[in-house]
C-alpha cells in the first residue's frame, strides 16, 4: 500500500515533469547538458547525504514516537494506547514527511504535481478512516479497527505528529535556506562585477568646458 497507493504517483509525476533548469536556459546554453553526462546526482556526496537523511528521519520517526509513548495514557479518560497505535503514528509521520520532502524538492509545479501530492495525502487519511472504520467480514482479526480515528482524537498525538514532521524536514528546510542565501549573494556579486566592468570599459567623457588642448589633440 505504501509504494503503490500512497507514494507512487508523486514520485512518478516528479520524474516526468520536474525541470531543475528552465527549458529556455537549456536551449540557450547546451553546455548545461554536460552535467547530466557526468552523473552529478549519482556521485558519492549526494548518496551519503540521502543516506544520512534517511537514517536521521527514521531515528526521528521511531524514537520520537517512543518518547511520546512513555506516557501511555494519551487521553483524558486514561485509556492506554497500544502497539498498533504506535505503528500508525510512525507510518503517518513517514507518509507525510516523504511526500512533503518531495514537495520541497519540486521546482516546476503543474496542476498534476498539486493533484498527486496533496491528493496522495488526502487519500491516505481517507483510506485510514475507511479501513479502520468498518468491520470487514473476511478478516479473522482486525486490529486496526477504529485505531486511526481514536488516535486523532488525542491532542497530544496531533502535536507529536506535527512536531516529528517538522523535525524530520528541518535539515532539508535549513539546506534550502542556505542555498537560496548563497544563490542571492552570488547573483548580487555577479551583478556588481558586471556593473563595475561596464563602468571601467566605458570611455571617459569630460565636459566640453573642462577639455584641454591635449584632450582634443588625442581625439584627433
Amino acid at each position: 500500500m505504501y509504494n503503490i497507493c500512497f507514494t507512487s504517483l508523486p514520485i512518478l509525476a516528479y520524474s516526468l515533469l520536474e525541470q531543475h533548469i528552465n527549458i529556455d536556459t537549456l536551449t540557450s546554453d547546451p553546455r548545461l547538458y554536460m552535467k547530466i553526462t557526468g552523473n552529478a546526482m549519482l556521485q558519492l556526496g549526494p548518496f551519503l547525504y540521502w543516506t544520512f537523511l534517511a537514517a536521521f528521519e527514521g531515528t526521528v520517526f521511531f524514537f520520537g514516537t517512543y518518547f511520546l509513548f512513555q506516557t501511555t495514557s494519551l487521553e483524558d479518560n486514561g485509556k492506554i494506547y497500544g502497539n498498533w497505535t504506535f505503528g500508525t503514528i510512525v507510518f503517518t509521520v513517514l507518509v507525510f514527511t516523504v511526500t512533503l520532502k518531495l514537495a520541497l524538492d519540486t521546482r516546476f509545479w503543474t496542476w498534476i504535481n498539486h493533484f498527486v501530492i496533496w491528493g496522495s495525502l488526502a487519500f491516505y487519511v481517507f483510506f485510514s478512516f475507511f479501513w479502520g472504520g468498518i468491520i470487514w467480514p473476511f478478516l479473522k482479526q482486525q486490529r486496526m479497527y477504529f485505531v486511526f480515528a481514536q488516535m486523532l482524537s488525542s491532542v497530544s498525538t496531533w502535536l507529536a505528529i506535527i512536531l516529528l514532521i517538522f523535525i524530520s524536514l528541518f535539515p532539508e528546510i535549513l539546506l534550502i535556506v542556505v542555498k537560496n542565501v548563497r544563490r542571492r549573494s552570488a547573483r548580487s556579486n555577479l551583478s556588481c562585477r558586471r556593473a563595475s566592468d561596464s563602468l571601467s570599459a566605458r570611455p571617459s567623457v569630460r565636459p566640453l568646458l573642462l577639455r584641454t588642448f591635449s584632450d582634443e589633440s588625442n581625439i584627433l
